[in-house]
Order: C-alpha cells, then structure tokens, then sequence
C-alpha cells in the first residue's frame, strides 16, 4: 500500500501507474493471445464470432465495473482520510451489493443472449458459434467479475503490485487453457469457438481461488472475515450515487459499440474481422492511456480525501504529458505497420488480403485517435477520483450518441463511405469529446465534492496509520487543523 499525498508526484504517477500498465496490458494480451489462436486454429469466421459478441460481453458487465470503480474511489477517499472503521464497512457494503448485480445480469445474459446477438446483426453463418461463446461467458460472469473486484480494491489501496500478480496467474491460465480447449487433448474433444470460452472461464476460476487465498496472507483489508458487515445506508448510497452514472457511462460506451459493430456487419464478414482485429489492438493501444487514468484517479483521490486541491492539479498536468509521449508513438507504430500487425491474427488464406486491407484502411483514421485518448483519461480519472461520475456520463452521451452514430449512420450512408465513414466518425467524436471535457474539468462543481466525509470524531483505532506518516489529528494540528 503507497500513500500518495505527499511525495514528488511525477515519480509517483509513473511508479504506480507502471504496474496498473503491465498488469492491463497482460489483461489485453491474453485477449489477443485467444484471438490468435482462435483465427490460426478455426480461421476469420471464428474471429468474426467472437467479434461479433465482444460487445455484448462488454456491454452486460457495465453496470459491475461502475459499482468496481465507486469502490476504489471510496476506498481510496477513505484511505487518505485513515479511515480503518470506514474502510471495513465499504468492503462490506459494496461487495454484497455489486455480487448481487452480478448474478442478476449474468442470467439477464443468459435469458437474452439470442436476442442481443441478433441486436448487433451477427452474420447468420457465425450466429452458431457466436450463441456458444457467449452462453459460457455469461454463465461464468461472476468469476470475472470477483477478480475485477479484487483488482479495484488493492488499487484504491495504492497496491498495483499485487493485482499484476493477480493478472500474471490469469494470463498464465488462458495461454494454456484455451488452446487447449479449442483443439481438445487426451479425453478431452476439440471445442472450437465455445473452447476458447471454456478456457477462459476456468482462468477465472482458477485466478479467484489462488488469488484470494494468496491475499489472504499479506493484506489485512482483504479477510471478509474481518469486514463490518452492518447495513451503512450512506456507503450504499455512495456506492449507488458514483456507481449507477460510472456504469451507464460504460454503457453508453458499450452500447455505442453495439451499435457500431451492427453497422460495420452491413459490410460482411471480412470487414467484421478486420474490425475485430482493430478492436483487439485499440484496446492493447489504449492500455497506456487507461492505465494513467486508473492512476491518477487513486492518487488525485487520496489527496482529495486529504484536501490538497493543488496536488491534484498537478497530478493532471504530469498525466497529460505522460500520455501524449506514449499516443504519438502508437500512432506512428500503427500508420507504418499496420499489415504487419494485422497479419498475426489470421491464417494464410483468400481472404487474409482482404481482411489486412481493411485493417490498413481502418488505421488511415484510426491511428490518430490516441493523442485523445492521452487527454480524455487523465482528465476523467480526475473527476472519477472526486465521485463526479454524472458529469461523466453526460459527457459520454454526447461524445457517442449526439456525435458518433449520427456521424457514423450519415457518413457511411448517404454521403456513401462505407465502412471508411465509420472510421471517420470515430475519430471525430474522441477529437470533440476532448475539448467537452476539459471545459467541463475547468469550469464544473467537481473541486467541492465531499464523499463520506466525517460526521464525527474518529477515535484512534479507526484511523489507517501508514509507516512514516503522522496521524491524521497530529497533522491538522501541526497545519492548525487546516
């Protein structure tokens, strides 16, 4: 565990930052990992199944990564106050509430995986394996969704080290287990596509179990044995109140996908695939990005949680520049390569040049999208870290469904670029979301939001002491209780 509101903040960005990146980037590399093996084993309408369901996987879970992120930021508000009673109670409160909706929208999925696959005008050739893979991923939610959990909570923390952990065990299990499955050994018969689902979801429970029991012996926040299980209605509130905008945020995200992806299968099963491929290394791409924005939301609110506003400015100011050294580089990498990073995921076949033709044409626009990506996360995890997850809601709102599809719908349609059109409107709608939210950063109510602030006097034992820091009533009377 770091505390992170004193120290040189440059340092502490790149530090913690560092392990959430990797730890992310191996999140992502074993996503790339099964779609390799899934394209050479069973070939581009395999990937195009699971492409086709990559939404919906991402779309169902939404609501739990909101409830995940009120977590950390209450968690980590509350350890920059030192708050141990206060930490016990949201463990409690927030798990029982988020494994609830868990279950609830697995079989949500479960009941609907039909019909949501028809949602996104999945190619009828691939509806088969596509309805496999996406029965066994909804059915197996909830060990994806403990890990998450696990994850966010030692981030709030400032523990990143133990989640890379906790992602090296789960990469580790899909490299072995989904290849596999889809190819079948000894008893065990070939699964094609519902394989590499299969695989997946043994990762995860197997990732659950260790982790846990590993945790278990060197954090003392992680015994649920230990948690304050008593109903706190303004923890649940809290949870509730930053939880519900930040899941339909990635709703809105997820569902804009949906809706996307339904476009791009207008134009076949090739430009699915390429699709897919480009999702795949996007989300690789944005690893840096995302993983500067988790960090900066830990920090900026630890420091809020100790009211040092200022700490928080300049944890934006290193975050920006951070990302914009990172995004010029993938956008150099991606406009100069793109055949050849395409060319991992498929086999040799007639339509392997087609396929890397539309990857190419796709990153004539695409590339240049990380420049935005460099700001809108930093700027977000800021606002995240003050629970000001409305605000960010609404400006995903405009950024997808005021600005993108529209675009997206005119741009392929009537003005007649096809798939290009979409690429274009994506690009587009992050250029414009940049400027939404660095006004509203400037000019919103963010900077005076309190979460769970004290009520009361804390007695000493209700207080999180960290070694080499004073507690917190001996550093508001050295500052005169500022």
């Amino acid at each position: 565990m770091q505390d992170f509101t004193e120290g040189d903040i440059g340092r502490q960005v790149i530090s913690f930052s560092a392990p959430i990146m990797f730890g992310n980037l191996l999140l992502s590399l074993y996503g790339i990992i099964n779609m390799i093996w899934v394209g050479r084993l069973l070939g581009h309408q395999a990937v195009a199944a699971i492409s086709a369901s990559l939404p919906i996987v991402m779309l169902m879970p939404a609501f739990l990564i909101g409830l995940g992120m009120a977590t950390n930021v209450l968690i980590a508000q509350a350890f920059g106050r030192r708050d141990t009673a206060m930490l016990k109670k949201i463990l409690a409160n927030s798990f029982i509430a988020s494994m609830s909706f868990c279950l609830m929208i697995s079989l949500i999925g479960l009941l609907f995986r039909r019909q949501l696959l028809d949602w996104v005008n999945a190619p009828q050739e691939i509806q088969g394996m596509a309805l496999s893979y996406l029965t066994i991923i909804m059915a197996t939610l909830v060990f994806q969704f403990f890990i998450n959990w696990m994850n966010g909570m030692l981030r709030g923390l400032g523990d990143a080290t133990t989640v890379v952990k906790i992602l090296i065990l789960l990469a580790a299990f899909n490299i072995v287990f989904v290849p596999l499955f889809i190819r079948g050994i000894g008893p065990l018969p070939p699964l094609g596509v519902a394989g590499a689902a299969w695989g997946t979801a043994l990762a995860a429970v197997s990732t659950c179990v260790i982790g846990y029991l590993y945790l278990l012996r060197f954090n003392p926040y992680v015994d649920m044995q230990n948690w304050d299980y008593r109903l706190d209605w303004r923890i649940i509130r809290e949870v509730f109140v930053i939880g519900v905008p930040a899941s339909l945020q990635m709703m809105v995200v997820s569902l804009a996908g949906v809706i996307i992806i339904s476009l791009v299968n207008r134009y076949g099963t090739t430009v699915t695939a390429a699709f897919g491929i480009g999702m795949q290394i996007d989300m690789l791409a944005t690893i840096p990005f995302m993983s500067i924005g988790m960090a900066v939301t830990t920090i900026a609110g630890h420091n809020l949680g100790a009211r040092k506003l200022d700490r928080v400015f300049q944890t934006l100011r290193v975050s920006v520049w951070l990302g914009l050294l990172v995004a010029f580089a993938c956008t150099a990498v991606l406009l100069i390569f793109p055949h050849d990073i395409g060319a991992i995921f498929l086999k040799e076949s007639l339509e392997k040049a087609r396929v890397l033709e539309t990857v190419r044409d796709y990153y004539r626009w695409m590339a240049f999208i990380f420049p935005c990506f460099a700001v809108i996360f930093a700027i977000q995890g800021v606002l995240r870290s003050a629970g000001d997850t409305l605000a960010l809601m609404g400006l995903s709102f405009i950024a997808m469904f005021v600005i993108r599809i529209p675009l997206a719908y005119f741009l392929a349609g009537p003005v007649g670029l096809k798939q290009d059109g979409i690429w274009m409107a994506m690009l587009l709608s992050n250029a414009l979301a940049v400027s939404l939210n660095w006004l509203y950063f400037k000019h919103g109510p963010w900077k005076k939001r309190r979460i769970l602030g004290d009520r009361r006097k804390r007695s000493p034992e209700e207080r999180v002491e960290v070694p080499g820091r004073a507690p917190t009533s001996a550093r508001n009377r050295a500052s005169g209780g500022r």
